[in-house]
């Protein structure tokens, strides 16, 4: 196991090492400004709120208030009735649900096509192993997100998410070393009009830098 988890963790450094030098290029081209047709929230308006999680060196989701969803939007919210949070991560189907080793990392680094859905359904941000940020949208910038989520669900011929398993759907996109979960969450943020730039978001570090920016950390 040792022996293993040693490439991998090298190649994640690397991968890291690649995500930094991107993002001191972009900070020296510039960053992406916001969208003022969506972002921020006008003057009296009530700020949807969207959270940016950060479950481990690898993998960040989007969370938002299950209540907030706009109505015939997002089906698959109707799987978890009651809930007070949804949250929502994109990945490549063996890196994401098996156990990671080289070949499944250098695999997916490499372009694949097999990319699923993780949900988690939560009631509080009491979870101390989590970095969290969170981002004032407007009622447009929240729609923009919640289709662009919507939208990455692959559906059955009958148009309902396919499900495959307890909280795991399958997507669409394909998963690659310059479009990861982190380049996904960060498209949805600038669809909503958020200044973030998603190409230089390969990795969370770079994704949290940007984020923190605009958003407010409610737990560092």
């Amino acid at each position: 196991m040792q022996n293993r988890v040693r490439p991998i963790e090298t190649l994640v450094r690397e991968t890291q090492r690649c995500g930094f030098i991107l993002f001191v290029f972009l900070l020296a081209s510039g960053c992406a400004g916001p969208i003022k047709s969506l972002y921020p929230p006008g003057s009296g308006e009530r700020p949807r709120k969207v959270y940016v999680i950060n479950h481990s060196i690898l993998h960040t989701g989007l969370a938002v208030k299950r209540s907030d969803i706009p109505r015939g939007m997002w089906p698959a919210k109707k799987d978890y009735p009651g809930c007070k949070y949804l949250e929502v991560g994109w990945g490549d189907d063996d890196g994401y649900r098996k156990d990671l080793t080289t070949g499944i990392a250098v695999k997916a680094l490499l372009g694949s096509r097999r990319t699923v859905l993780l949900s988690n359904r939560f009631e509080d941000f009491s979870d101390s192993r989590l970095k969290i940020v969170e981002v004032d949208l407007s009622a447009l910038g929240f729609s923009r997100l919640c289709r662009h989520i919507e939208q990455t669900y692959a559906l059955d011929e009958s148009g309902r998410p396919i499900r495959l398993g307890t909280r795991w759907y399958r997507a669409r996109g394909t998963y690659s070393a310059f479009n990861t979960c982190n380049t996904w969450v960060a498209s949805g943020l600038r669809k909503a009009g958020c200044p973030v730039t998603p190409a230089f978001c390969l990795t969370p570090g770079p994704l949290l830098s940007q984020v923190r920016r605009f958003g407010k950390v409610i737990r560092p």
